[in-house]
């Protein structure tokens, strides 16, 4: 991924020129006098803010990621749009974007930028390499559903891996369901080991010594939920036995007193498994801000997710927009379920009904295959790697973490898809390719609520400063320069222009209108936010002021006071009319 915006010829003078005539006064000096009002209205008006970046929004676009794997287990990189067949509710749809994503080159990680000399003129930029890191590796524990010696297993094995295999250039953070004991992301494993250190199980609402009676989660489902007539009956003969010591007169005292404690092992359920969706939701949208590549290893025993299957969807979808993968560890090993649990535990002896024996032996074998699901979708719809029923933990980092094959990202826009949050059934197959084989998201739900178009004119801008992604849509051009304040202190402008001959207005009333929009945004060297100014301009223009204006172009400039330092400097431009939008990067490093 490049850093470099598009030259003007003859560079210093040109960013002299356009320091004399940036913002809006190159606008007025295109404008004749009497253009400026007619009644009572300007031809240009200009609004300045610091934009606020925050939730995204459901939009009409699904966004499938897919890996293609040779018979060997190779990806696949040479397939083209046409290669592709996507079907929703088994109906074909129209694909309307294809990328191919492949891992950047490792001669590309974090080259440090030449220095300067300290600068009390105006500096001009300098074809400085990217600094940019390589990869962001985050490692996400479940400490709320985890056991202890899960947990050390698997953190000892996370910390052989990024000993042998972090490089330069690579961020690396620990991240943890309860949200307690973590690292952000970070150059330096020293402090990476010690948070990996820290790792406890953090259970929201710790387990009962000797429940009784003692119900899973997934039995408490299927009886709060399903209302399954064997689950509902071996909770209340257990419960008679071990509360009422068998006595049959209080059989409905027992069934209510076992679906009540359903109802609790439900909920409480419920509650840690939104916990650890909600800190995976945030780093993954944390991660959005983020250059590079951007991995999530997911590290959890997985958790029943019958009721919360929107909220799943939810995260993958912002997932792939946002380009991050995710990994997923099943922290158990190499597993084999005890049916009935092991010989502490109290055992179901009713002489009267065998069939409940191993009917709930069956819902816990059932039971164990569903916990893991979450985990196999998570990985599977975004394209990373399912770890599972291994105890080679070190191969699991080995697999979970390397860096993302050749994958290719899909995008189509459903027609009259209601606002109904009804599931959608995904299918991608290959014309022509029995042994190829294809993972790719299966399904997505639809929105709840029907979308809004400012909201959806916000995410835009946003995708597109956080996806740091070279963007082509409009003619821009931008620069850099600086000089020092003092020695901790540097003014810092980022100049942009932009060639209207592209750009379309709509006649109304006699005059061309379209509203643009500028957003200039600073990350350091790590790739983290700093700050922003956005500047929108609203231009209701007469006919011979946009033939001026289309010969001059606009020119903007935004002016930051920051300390010494390497800046990626993002510059996003998105005209209202067409949707059309362009996002150019440059590396800015001011010498200490």
């Amino acid at each position: 991924m490049g850093f470099r915006g598009r030259a003007f010829p003859s560079l210093a003078a040109s960013v002299t020129r356009l320091l004399q005539h940036a913002s809006l006064v190159a606008l007025a000096l295109c404008l004749p006098a009497s253009s400026a009002q007619d009644a009572g209205t300007s031809e240009v008006k200009s609004q300045e803010t610091e934009p606020s970046f925050k939730l995204q929004v459901q939009r009409n676009l699904v966004v499938v990621r897919v890996v293609v794997r040779d018979s060997k287990g190779r990806p696949v990189s040479n397939l083209r749009k046409d290669d592709f067949r996507l079907f929703d509710n088994g109906k074909p749809q129209g694909i309307t974007s294809f990328t191919v994503e492949t891992p950047p080159s490792k001669a590309a990680t974090a080259a440090q930028s030449r220095p300067q000399a300290p600068a009390t003129e105006p500096q001009p930029e300098t074809a400085t390499a990217p600094f940019t890191p390589l990869r962001y590796l985050a490692a996400y524990f479940d400490d709320v559903h985890a056991h202890y010696e899960d947990l050390v297993r698997t953190r000892d094995a996370a910390d052989r891996y990024l000993v042998a295999a972090v490089r330069p250039g690579d961020r690396v953070g620990v991240f943890t369901s309860s949200g307690q004991n973590m690292q952000d992301f970070t150059d330096d494993l020293q402090k990476v080991h010690a948070a990996l250190f820290g790792l406890r199980p953090r259970p929201i609402v710790p387990d009962e010594m000797d429940p009784c009676p003692d119900v899973f989660p997934y039995q408490a489902y299927l009886i709060v939920e399903q209302r399954d007539s064997y689950a509902i009956d071996e909770a209340a003969l257990e419960t008679l036995q071990c509360r009422y010591q068998g006595d049959t007169r209080f059989l409905n005292q027992a069934q209510q007193d076992a679906e009540s404690e359903a109802v609790r092992v439900l909920t409480r359920d419920e509650s840690q498994s939104q916990y650890s969706f909600r800190e995976l939701d945030q780093l993954v949208r944390r991660m959005g801000t983020l250059p590079g590549q951007r991995h999530i290893i997911f590290v959890s025993p997985g958790f029943l997710t019958e009721t919360q299957k929107y909220t799943i969807s939810e995260i993958i979808d912002r997932a792939l927009r946002n380009k991050v993968i995710v990994n997923t560890f099943d922290s158990k090993g190499l597993f084999a379920p005890i049916p009935l649990g092991d010989a502490s535990k109290r055992v179901l002896v009713v002489p009267q009904r065998p069939d409940l024996m191993g009917h709930k032996a069956q819902d816990q074998l059932t039971s164990y295959q569903r916990d893991v699901e979450v985990l196999a979708q998570l990985a599977y719809d975004t394209g990373g790697v399912f770890f599972h029923n291994s105890n080679d933990y070190d191969e699991g980092f080995r697999k979970t973490g390397a860096l993302v094959e050749t994958y290719y990202v899909l995008g189509f826009s459903p027609q009259n898809l209601k606002p109904d949050g009804r599931f959608h059934t995904l299918k991608v197959s290959l014309a022509g390719s029995e042994r190829l084989t294809v993972q790719a998201r299966r399904g997505y739900f639809a929105p709840k609520k029907a979308q809004d178009l400012a909201a959806l004119e916000k995410e835009d801008l946003e995708g597109a400063i956080f996806s740091q992604d070279e963007l082509n849509g409009l003619p821009v051009d931008v620069h850099t320069q600086f000089f020092k304040v003092s020695e901790r202190d540097t003014k810092l402008s980022v100049i942009a222009h932009l060639d209207l001959h592209l750009v379309r207005f709509r006649k109304e009333q006699g005059r061309n209108l379209n509203n643009l929009t500028f957003v200039t945004a600073l990350f350091d060297r790590d790739g983290k936010y700093v700050t922003a100014q956005q500047k929108r301009l609203e231009f209701h223009l007469r006919d011979s002021s946009l033939e001026r204006l289309s010969r001059s172009g606009i020119t903007t400039k935004a002016s930051f006071d920051v300390p010494p330092g390497t800046y990626l400097v993002r510059e996003v431009v998105r005209d209202a009319e067409a949707g059309q939008i362009s996002g150019l990067n440059r590396t800015v490093e001011i010498p200490y």
